[in-house]
């Protein structure tokens, strides 16, 4: 089985569940861009071709992030959101996934903001302090409110 890197270690003896079956990792390397796998009870290469392109699940607290800055999508909601220049923009309420980048929809007294997750307008994230600090870009805040 191949799948895409991501910030889990596939260590073996890991449990993972695939299709919300728990299999144990019997062996486990990167390839590349994959990670090639061995799980407990797939033993036909046949079988196995079936499952490609299928999720490939462990808890949150199984993951090892990659540095102290990853995080889950889902921690950024209700994390607040603050200009550089110390404005309290309001919390973000959900995170869209569009394509190219994320949004970071955020409500506060200037009502619903849509900021752009791009390394021009992101200054930090701090999952644990609770906030995301930001440099807004020309015309992002409505000075009118």
């Amino acid at each position: 089985m191949a799948f895409a890197p991501s910030a889990l270690n596939i260590q073996q003896g890991r449990t993972v569940w695939l299709m919300e079956v728990a299999r144990s990792v019997e062996r486990a390397r990167p390839d590349r861009e994959h990670w090639i796998l061995k799980l407990k009870g797939l033993n036909d290469r046949n079988a196995v071709e079936g499952l490609r392109g299928e999720l490939l699940e462990t808890p949150d607290n199984e993951v090892l992030r990659e540095d102290d800055d990853s995080f889950f999508v889902y921690e950024l909601i209700g994390l607040r959101v603050v200009t550089t220049d110390g404005e309290v923009l309001g919390k973000v309420v959900e995170v869209l996934q569009p394509g190219a980048n994320d949004v970071y929809v955020v409500e506060g007294e200037r009502g619903e903001l849509l900021v752009p997750a791009t390394a021009e307008v992101i200054e930090r994230i701090d999952v644990s302090g609770g906030e995301i600090s930001i440099t807004p870009l020309a015309g992002m805040l409505d000075e009118s409110k």
